[in-house]
């Protein structure tokens, strides 16, 4: 019992049915095409939208765009575009080795690190957190998103707190006429 009060850890990974993992691409001409914007998760838990990932605070979840279009930008770059009813709303270039790693068939987004000091009122954590974000393509050419948090510190002032959770969800490809 003591040991169990002097760490406290936790872990949660989540993952749509039928999941198939991800596929090792090629190269990065395998991730252009149309996409639907967001995921579409059978458990009722919150959709998964590239533009969030993408463009975070962009659009808020009322104007979300239908789809997102990934065309091959020059060098090792890829050009996304945020699109609704034919309408781009939205279009940014995305650097290897600046805004992503490609690795194993797998673009990883540059990671994410906050630390808290429990400044903010009812925060009771005092650490680390670090999120990563990997997209990549099923065997079967659909998109897929892993979002993975790691945390480390104390929950008031006391307790020992550490834990990762890990959310895959599929997004789909989409009718070309979607995005065009």
């Amino acid at each position: 019992m003591t040991l169990f009060l002097l760490f406290a850890g936790c872990a949660s990974t989540e993952v749509t049915e039928n999941d198939i993992g991800f596929a090792e691409s090629p190269n990065l001409d395998a991730f252009v095409g149309c996409y639907r914007n967001c995921s579409n998760p059978s458990d009722g838990s919150a959709p998964a939208c590239l533009t969030s990932i993408l463009w975070p605070d962009a659009f808020p979840s009322e104007t979300r765009p239908e789809a997102v279009n990934i065309q091959k930008g020059d060098g090792n770059s890829l050009i996304a575009s945020a699109i609704s009813n034919g309408v781009v709303l939205k279009q940014s270039r995305f650097q290897e080795g600046e805004d992503f790693e490609f690795e194993a068939g797998l673009l990883e987004l540059k990671r994410e690190y906050i630390a808290s000091g429990a400044r903010e009122p009812g925060n009771p954590f005092i650490g680390v957190v670090t999120s990563k974000t990997t997209l990549g393509l099923d065997a079967s050419g659909q998109g897929r998103i892993t979002q993975s948090t790691a945390f480390a510190g104390t929950g008031f002032l006391i307790i020992p707190v550490a834990g990762k959770t890990s959310n895959t969800q599929k997004i789909e490809r989409a009718p070309r006429d979607l995005c065009e």
